[in-house]
């Protein structure tokens, strides 16, 4: 065995099959070289030790043969990233060439490009394009001049000494030319150079089966290429062969994808048999959409789709080139063009990948680059063909929506030359999918988990999947990150580093909210006034769910998603809603547990067109989240408001936003239902209703009143004082007149109330102790308040009305009414807490005039007192009528209004006609200009005063380019 063959074995050397190849050429072939010794010697770079075996197989061919390599090209180009050893590969493939006496001298240069550039390498670069726009004007051979070229080139290369199976005339050598003259009518058609690339590729294939069948012993004939050489191996065993393949093949999903990839694979077969047959064989557009949502392997089955193209031979280089659209953009004009064309030139015989390519539409960009887009779409458009049999396959990635919208919008000759009917559609995978990427992933990174941090981790993908964007495999990646951070600090935690084990805790720190889920929701709405409907409706969904998820069902084909809230204002609609997101976040079924308000503002646009695309906007925010819409009577109103209704009844049907949010429509009883009739789909998509009750009772109002009071004072240590019955019988009474006021908005009042009480508290001056307190007089005077203003806003006299002021006097001396303060309350400021508070009456400002009596008059007919009734009954009787009275007033004032508003339809109604029709008109007369305009432009573009073919702008006296350098006048024009 030869020194060096000892010394590398002697060495820490990671075997290869290409070493192994090497040491057994040396063994028994007598082989030698010291420059693919240290070749060898290399860490990685495979790929490029193959290369020089072949190189060096092909040389000992040709010398047996007899063959000259002077016309033999072994040119190359190393890429790659820093360090990756291209300039030391470069260095041994230059001295390899030498010792194998394929190159003259013996000597090499080194340069970089820096020295080119300082040497005049543009002006070179120039020469040879202004060489190659010259073109020639000979004609392509057609197959059997190409055919003739070929047994030329055979004869004179192998000196006549080299046979063919079937002939040099034969089936064979006819396929040969064939597939040559496909390349014909295309730009860059080599001819005869084609033929000579063609000779080399069939020489590289016999010397690879000359190697094989001499390494198993056998002796072949040097002098015969056969039908393999000439045609390659028969495309059935191309995809068994393909790493490229087989991985795709073992990818979760995907398979709509690899269906589409295995049918095509099957037509190399089908016509590998017609060119044997001599049939025209079926050809294909190898340029493909991609579409599909994030973490779908979009990226990753670009670059094996093109992989397995190069496998098959449909391509003649071996690479595939990942772009993004940032590489096509120039920051000055013409600089796209220039870009994207040298990246289309360079990708010859190469797979062209453009990632997120969506973001090359010029109309989904607020940025000053649309014109470079357009520029770079077009030059796409211009550059890549797609003509069945094409040496270059462009992918084009991105999400589905954003790119049907493009291929929609921009220049009509891509979708022609990327048709969407012909895309890779990447679906989300399922959740079963998800747990293969999740098990998978897991025994990748070394880690294991239980069988319930595996339930528990599905649970959370799927309430993820009902975010915007789900990003599929990537979630998995988010997930397992968080829970192996939190595994560590539980480990940390626990004083140990031992461990790989992943729990449910580390999945979902909150894992096990689904079964505390009925005591969270009494939990949720303990101390809320009047939701003892509202906790029982939700108790009930829980049910329903933890029942149907035991037997295996999915519970969102049971639960309601869409709901409406009918009932007064203050009634809690928007505090059940934010339960409601809570409620349906701990069964599972929402990404996160939050409410998005919104009214119809935020869904009516202002100008046509807007309405639509707004509404759907603001479902895509709230996805994954619960979606209120108060006040959505509104949504009935005017004819954008009508666009948005229509548009959210079309959008909860489609699979983007059924049942993975909530849609709450609040408002009124007769609001929502008048709404209910605008639409006949409202009522389908809505059929389930949560009614609040009416207006909270007098005593639901003072318990709601003392619990806020009790919260605010608890807050800044403030001791609750206690009460009477006396004052709590005053203020039941007052709370009974004010719940009787116009638009009185229950708990949202109450609050209100309580709010001012405490602001009133806090304006007061500390006390010589240094603690304020709550006094009767101080509730009382803003109560009163509250009252005497609510009554002024219902009359427009200003006479005053003792009358509630003689009914308080009565209701002092009934029974005993509720207390609203806990007498046993006691704070840590204050060891007094829980005596009467002494009242400081001289400390507060005077009480307010007692109401106006407006409100009080009888109708205009004087009744007279029957004998015997008392007066607290006459008064209460007063009172009635004067509601009564005020009822009716409210119903004429109504009238009046609708009749206004009817009349103010109508003419709005004529103001819409007449607007149309005004920029209907005005539509009419741009469109006009705009064709005289485009006349202008084309007779400019023939006149040719603009060498770079720029748009010419409009002045005063004429026309100029937009580069400013060319100018034509109105009378030249």
């Amino acid at each position: 065995m030869s020194q060096p063959t000892q010394r590398l074995q002697n060495s820490w050397i990671i075997t290869s099959p290409s070493w192994e190849e090497w040491q057994y050429q040396k063994a028994y072939e007598g082989g030698s070289n010291v420059h693919l010794d240290n070749m060898m010697e290399a860490a990685g770079l495979e790929a490029v030790k193959k290369h020089f075996l072949r190189i060096k197989a092909k040389v000992e061919t040709s010398v047996r043969q007899g063959v000259n390599l002077r016309n033999e090209s072994f040119g190359a180009v190393f890429l790659g990233n820093p360090g990756t050893g291209k300039t030391t590969a470069a260095r041994l493939y230059a001295q390899f060439l030498i010792s194998l006496r394929i190159l003259p001298g013996s000597r090499f240069e080194e340069v970089t490009a820096a020295r080119l550039a300082t040497e005049g390498v543009k002006w070179f670069e120039t020469l040879i394009e202004k060489v190659c726009r010259k073109g020639g004007g000979f004609q392509d051979y057609e197959n059997a001049e190409l055919l003739h070229i070929f047994k030329l080139q055979l004869r004179t290369l192998f000196g006549g000494r080299m046979n063919v199976e079937g002939g040099p005339n034969g089936l064979y050598c006819r396929v040969v030319a064939r597939r040559i003259g496909y390349g014909r009518g295309r730009e860059g058609f080599g001819n005869a150079r084609a033929v000579e690339i063609a000779l080399s590729r069939i020489r590289d294939r016999q010397a690879q089966r000359l190697m094989l069948l001499r390494r198993q012993g056998g002796q072949p004939d040097d002098m015969m290429l056969t039908q393999s050489d000439l045609l390659g191996p028969e495309p059935i065993g191309a995809p068994a062969d393909s790493a490229a393949w087989k991985k795709l093949d073992s990818m979760t999903g995907l398979d709509a994808v690899k269906q589409s990839v295995k049918a095509f694979l099957e037509t190399t077969q089908y016509n590998y048999h017609r060119e044997l047959e001599e049939k025209p064989i079926l050809e294909f557009n190898l340029n493909k959409v991609f579409l599909g949502s994030p973490g779908t392997g979009k990226t990753t089955v670009a670059k094996l789709y093109g992989q397995i193209l190069i496998d098959i031979g449909f391509l003649s280089d071996g690479e595939v080139v990942v772009k993004n659209p940032s590489d096509f953009i120039g920051d000055v004009v013409g600089a796209s063009e220039k870009l994207t064309k040298g990246i289309i030139a360079s990708t010859v015989g190469k797979v062209l990948v453009i990632d997120e390519a969506y973001a090359l539409n010029p109309k989904a960009s607020g940025s000053n680059t649309g014109s470079f887009k357009t520029a770079v779409i077009d030059t796409i458009v211009a550059e890549v063909q797609s003509m069945p049999g094409d040496d270059r396959c462009v992918i084009l990635i991105g999400y589905k929506d954003q790119m049907e919208d493009m291929l929609q919008c921009v220049n009509p000759g891509l979708s022609r030359r990327f048709p969407s009917g012909d895309a890779f559609d990447f679906e989300d995978f399922t959740i079963q999918q998800l747990e293969e990427i999740l098990l998978a992933k897991l025994v990748q990174q070394g880690y294991n988990a239980t069988d319930q941090a595996i339930k528990v981790a599905l649970e959370v993908l799927d309430r993820t999947r009902n975010r915007p964007n789900f990003g599929n495999a990537g979630e998995v990646d988010i997930l397992l990150n968080s829970a192996k951070l939190r595994h560590q600090q539980r480990m940390s935690k626990n004083k140990t580093t031992k461990g790989s084990l992943l729990e449910a805790v580390d999945m979902d720190p909150e894992f096990d909210r689904g079964q505390q889920a009925t005591t969270n929701t009494r939990q949720l709405f303990e101390g809320l006034v009047g939701c003892d409907e509202s906790a029982a409706k939700f108790a009930g969904y829980q049910r329903i769910t933890a029942n149907v998820k035991a037997r295996g069902l999915d519970p969102r084909d049971y639960i309601p998603f869409n709901m409406l809230f009918r009932g007064p204002p203050g009634t809690g609609k928007t505090t059940t809603a934010r339960k409601m997101g809570q409620i349906y976040y701990d069964m599972g079924f929402l990404a996160k547990a939050e409410v998005v308000e919104a009214s119809a503002t935020d869904m009516v646009g202002e100008y046509i067109g807007q309405t639509g695309p707004k509404t759907k906007k603001l479902l895509e925010r709230a996805l994954g989240r619960v979606l209120l819409i108060d006040e959505a009577y509104r949504l009935g109103e005017g004819r954008f408001a009508q666009e948005a209704l229509d548009e959210l009844v079309d959008c909860l049907t489609k699979p983007q936003f059924e049942r993975r949010l909530i849609v709450i429509l609040a408002g009124y009883d007769k609001d929502i239902n008048r709404l209910m009739l605008q639409n006949p789909g409202l009522t389908s998509r809505f059929p389930d209703t949560l009614n609040f009750r009416g207006n909270f009772t007098p005593s639901e109002c003072l318990e709601l009143f003392g619990n806020e009071i009790q919260d605010l004072l608890q807050r800044v240590n403030i001791e609750v004082p206690s009460v009477s019955s006396r004052d709590s019988a005053r203020l039941l009474k007052r709370f009974e007149q004010l719940s009787g006021t116009a638009n009185w908005a229950n708990a949202r009042d109450v609050k209100f109330l309580a709010n001012s009480v405490f602001r009133q508290l806090m304006q007061g001056e500390d006390s010589s102790s240094g603690q304020l307190s709550l006094t009767m007089p101080l509730i009382s005077h803003v109560v009163d308040n509250m009252l005497a203003e609510r009554v002024g806003r219902m009359t427009n006299t200003s006479k005053q009305d003792k009358k509630i002021s003689d009914e308080s006097q009565e209701a002092m001396d009934s029974g005993d009414p509720p207390i609203i303060f806990n007498c046993n309350t006691t704070s840590t400021n204050n060891p007094k807490a829980g005596k009467p508070v002494i009242p400081q009456t001289e400390k507060l400002p005077p009480p307010p005039p007692p109401p106006s009596n407006e409100l009080s008059k009888s109708p205009p007919r004087h009744d007279t007192r029957d004998l015997g009734v008392s007066d607290y009954t006459w008064a209460n009787l007063s009172h009635s009528k004067t509601q009564a009275a005020l009822a009716e007033k409210a119903h004429q004032a109504n009238l009046a209004e609708l009749a206004r508003l009817e009349k103010q339809k109508s003419r709005l109604a004529q103001k819409e006609r007449e607007k149309l029709e005004r920029l209907r008109k005005e539509c009419e007369e741009r469109n006009k200009e705009n064709q005289k305009e485009e006349a202008v432009q084309r007779k400019l573009r023939d006149l040719g005063r603009c060498s770079q073919g720029f748009r010419w702008t409009k002045q005063s006296h004429g026309y100029r380019c937009a580069g400013g350098g060319h100018w034509v006048s109105n009378a030249d024009l």
